[in-house]
């Protein structure tokens, strides 16, 4: 008799624990999936900014993307345009010939400063992104062998 009884409370423990372990699991996974779920969603507009491809896009078309934090859309655009500036100065010499003349470093300079900001107001976690276009007939060619 008591061994019956002991099978049974053993049975009814080892019951409770598997139905414990599957419980747990349930909450788990929904906690996860709530997780998943409060993530800023990933629309078309943020990845082609947060993603964006950076360098020549076409013969004509040189693009990079930067990011603000600061709190007014003048600050940050304009916080944008000067990194932006600078990040295309540094990315564009990349395509250049090694020893350019400071003529080719000066043309160079103006290039970047040619640009125009996009700005959608794509916003993620507060942080602002922007994408600098330069656009110019023949821009690759001229980088990349027609400066001195």
């Amino acid at each position: 008799m008591t061994k019956h009884l002991t099978i049974a409370i053993l049975s009814l423990s080892l019951s409770l624990l598997v139905f414990q372990c599957k419980s747990k699991e349930t909450k788990e996974t929904k906690e996860v999936k709530e997780t998943i779920e409060t993530k800023p969603e990933e629309t078309e507009l943020v990845i082609e900014f947060t993603k964006a491809k950076e360098g020549f896009i076409s013969e004509s078309l040189f693009q990079v993307a930067v990011s603000s934090v600061l709190p007014t859309e003048k600050e940050r655009e304009e916080e944008a345009k000067s990194i932006a500036e600078q990040k295309s100065l540094n990315l564009l010499k990349t395509y250049t010939i090694p020893n350019l003349s400071d003529k080719g470093k000066k043309e160079l300079r103006e290039i970047s400063k040619e640009g125009k900001i996009l700005n959608k107001n794509v916003s993620v976690g507060g942080r602002y992104f922007f994408l600098y276009q330069i656009q110019r007939p023949n821009l690759k060619r001229l980088v990349t062998k027609d400066l001195e």
